[in-house]
């Protein structure tokens, strides 16, 4: 069967030749016939209308057909008809601007009009116009079968096709619920996304507006149901102007809100999609393009279980372009007379105007579509070329199983990307306060979208080829792209950054270290500045540095390109050892309580340390209890995981507080646990006790958020007692009549006790009473013998 290839053929001069079904696709858009300044001329088809077309028409009209009528020429032949043609062709300074990223700011083919003439003669045939496409050089129609046959014979036509159905993807919506903003405003410091803050930190977009990146300038497109306008999401919007035009192509009117004729749900799904992409509502909401300009499509009708009909969506597209949009977000479902051979980038009819918005400037995100993980579920126009076409998974990153998969019929990977499309946080149309969750891929491809928004803007002179690239390259499966994932979750972080790019040799050390750093920028630039986070720089290709500090280091590397400076940031990607934990040691009087601090010198920030130890008693030392260090007062708990007083071994966790405005410790020194420890008061002087950390189920070990690991260097310590003189009861160093004296104060004054029981006990009877003092005078006066020391 031959295919033709209606979209844009590929000319080679005036005229198009007709590629067979078997026959490769060169795809090269900026090559395409209707997108070069020129006339172009498609030869008819050997068969106006399929056999698969008229099918599809019998099965599902009865007197009257909606078809696409396509044309061979738009009237003009030569160069000199063109230019003249051209001429007459006004475009908008924006679509121009936009349109001068791919070198298309000039008036191509796909701009002239759809010759009336040959409108003209299918109204007199009874043809009904819906809409004409000059990107496609065809109108559709709704004509009476009983004229087809006789229309196909007309010179000017070349091939009629049905106008194709779109169902809708669904979305599971989940629990609605009234949001409580009170009087919640706009922070210029810090965004409360609200329950916004999961799907946007999954694609790092926080990062981007950190940097000052809202959308603003950058214009997206929404094809979709229509939206409640009036709900709080949008307020902003309206208020600053941003929403720039909008269009009902059902009732052909400039309201994209319910009206009279429509089913009460219309504006839901559009109410999602907006909100996801772009809405604001400071802690309740954001879209990733809370800042950007806005043009409202409704181009699709629920009323019906019929599906939408491609020709309005088409018609929005190049209306948008007209407006100058640089983003579409759409979400069509699955066709109505196209298989999956038709899957091929360029045969249906939805795929050739995505692909054709590419090739003048345009960033078209599609949904995968909610098909299931069969091979080869996507739909058009997600088979279409240069776009991104949009996976979902879940808040774990993980594929849903509903998510369409690749590939196209001709091997291209799909979907391009991934973001959350379960259990999405977005406005609920119920109220104009409300909020909900849905799912499907119609919830990601917004995401996306408003990303993309994001990078424009950070990236004006990007063309959407570039922009797409920068995307894919960076999401987390770019290594491996798979028909599941596509390339990854988006990683916007990683985009801004794209095309800038460098490696070390050392990753995790000790410090002092000489780390090599090595450029693998995929653009070409004549100048490097590295920042090496310690102060350090340096303008060297492949510059050598010298860390002599503990410490994690954010690299930094920005070059010049062509389409400005790109700055690529990696955090933490040199981590530098030096970290030690130090058990300090005491010595006091026997029977007195010992508090040994626990030191740390930790170069990373810690959320977590855990401190496993145990000492060696011989009942001299018995562990009374613990406490946070100084350095650890925020902590948000100490507690032990595990104890076993039979061999004097514990494990103790220290736990920040997450909640705090300093969820971590701070890289640094200083006490982080203390130790209380009672000690035996019949202890002899100079006996000590030794605490050592335990290496048996628990290490001890330091938890940053980079990485899990042990300190360098730990000292243990111990616990001694006092060296004293037995009979030295005021611990004067030496044996004496003020001993004595000592002696009856404590025992029949209540004067203070010996500084242990040592000290007071002479005749070493493990008690302090008059015998003692008997035994001092005996010693000192006549001649008995000394205490017994130790």
């Amino acid at each position: 069967m031959t295919r033709h290839l209606v979209a844009f053929s590929i000319t080679l001069t005036f005229f198009i030749a007709i590629l067979s079904f078997s026959t490769p696709i060169t795809h090269a858009i900026s090559k395409s016939g209707n997108l070069l300044p020129q006339a172009v001329v498609r030869p008819r088809a050997n068969q106006i209308i399929q056999q698969a077309a008229y099918d599809y028409l019998y099965q599902r009209y009865t007197d009257t057909a909606r078809v696409w009528v396509f044309f061979a020429d738009k009237g003009i032949f030569t160069k000199g008809e063109f230019d003249a043609k051209a001429a007459t062709v006004v475009l908008s300074e924006r679509a121009l601007k936009r349109r001068a990223k791919v070198g298309k700011d000039m008036v191509v083919f796909a701009d002239l009009p759809v010759v009336q003439e040959y409108v003209d003669q299918i109204i007199d045939y009874g043809g009904s116009l819906r809409h004409k496409s000059k990107w496609l050089n065809a109108a559709s129609f709704d004509i009476p079968f009983d004229k087809l046959d006789e229309i196909s014979t007309l010179t000017h036509v070349v091939e009629i096709r049905p106008v194709a159905g779109y169902k809708h993807e669904p979305v599971e919506i989940g629990q609605m619920r009234l949001e409580d903003t009170g009087n919640q405003s706009l922070s210029p410091d810090v965004l409360d996304y609200g329950n916004a803050q999961d799907q946007l930190e999954q694609i790092n977009v926080p990062f981007a507006h950190d940097q000052g990146f809202d959308g603003s300038g950058v214009t997206l497109a929404i094809l979709d149901t229509g939206f409640r306008k009036s709900h709080e999401a949008f307020a902003t919007h309206f208020a600053e102007g941003r929403v720039l035009a909008e269009w009902d192509f059902v009732f052909g009117d400039s309201n994209t809100a319910n009206e009279p004729e429509d089913n009460s749900s219309q504006w839901n799904h559009g109410t999602y999609i907006w909100s996801v992409s772009g809405g604001l509502k400071d802690g309740s909401i954001y879209g990733p393009a809370y800042g950007a300009n806005f043009i409202l499509c409704k181009t699709e009708d629920i009323r019906s279980e019929t599906p939408v009909e491609e020709d309005n969506w088409v018609a929005a597209f190049e209306w948008v372009d007209s407006l100058g949009t640089d983003v579409i977000t759409t979400s069509l479902g699955y066709s109505g007379w196209y298989t999956y051979e038709d899957m091929d980038g360029l045969t249906a009819v939805t795929s050739a105007a995505a692909s054709t918005a590419a090739g003048l400037g345009i960033v078209v995100c599609v949904s995968a579509g909610n098909s299931g993980s069969g091979s080869g579920t996507i739909t058009a126009p997600a088979d279409a070329f240069d776009i991104l076409c949009v996976g979902n998974v879940n808040s774990a990153g993980a594929i849903a199983s509903s998510s369409s998969r690749g590939p196209t019929y001709d091997g291209r990977i799909k979907p391009e990307v991934c973001a959350l499309g379960t259990n999405t946080f977005c406005a609920s149309p119920s109220s104009d306060n409300n909020y909900q969750t849905a799912s499907g891929t119609s919830l990601s491809t917004p995401l996306v979208a408003g990303a993309a928004c994001l990078l424009i803007q950070a990236r004006p002179n990007f063309s959407p080829t570039v922009i797409r690239q920068a995307i894919i390259e960076s999401a987390d499966n770019a290594d491996n792209p798979d028909n599941n994932y596509g390339w990854g979750v988006m990683n916007l972080q990683g985009a801004l950054g794209w095309g800038a790019n460098f490696s070390a040799d050392v990753s995790i050390s000790e410090a002092p270290e000489t780390v090599n750093f090595t450029d693998e920028s995929t653009l070409s630039t004549p100048t490097w500045s590295w920042s090496f986070g310690d102060g350090g720089s340096s303008t060297a290709q492949n510059p050598t540095h010298y860390y002599s500090d503990p410490g994690i280091y954010d690299i930094s590397l920005t070059i010049d390109t062509e389409y400005g400076p790109i700055t690529r940031d990696k955090t933490a990607f040199i981590i530098l050892l030096g970290d030690t934990i130090t058990f300090e040691t005491d010595s006091v009087f026997a029977g007195q309580s010992a508090v040994m601090s626990v030191n740390l010198r930790n170069s990373q920030p810690l959320n977590k340390i855990l401190i496993p130890f145990t000492y060696d008693s011989e009942d001299l030392l018995s562990m009374d209890s613990l406490t946070l260090g100084e350095r650890t007062m925020d902590f948000n708990e100490i507690q032990f995981i595990s104890s076993d007083p039979w061999l004097y071994q514990y494990t103790v966790e220290l736990t920040a507080d997450p909640g705090s405005s300093t969820p971590y410790l701070p890289a640094g020194s200083g006490e982080v646990m203390k130790i209380y420890f009672s000690t035996d008061a019949y202890a002899l002087g100079g006996e000590t006790g030794f605490v050592d950390s335990t290496y048996g189920y628990h290490h001890l070990t330091l938890y940053s958020p980079y990485m899990d690991y042990e300190p360098q260097r730990f000292i243990p310590a111990s616990i001694s007692m006092i060296n004293v003189l037995r009979g030295d009861a005021n611990h004067s160093l030496s044996i004496n009549v003020s001993d004595i004296t000592y002696l009856v104060s404590f025992l029949f004054m209540e004067g203070p006790s010996p500084v242990s029981i040592q000290a007071g006990d002479a005749n070493s009877n493990l008690e302090i009473n008059v015998s003692d003092l008997t035994f001092l005078v005996a010693y000192l006066f006549q001649g008995g013998p000394p205490p017994a020391n130790p």
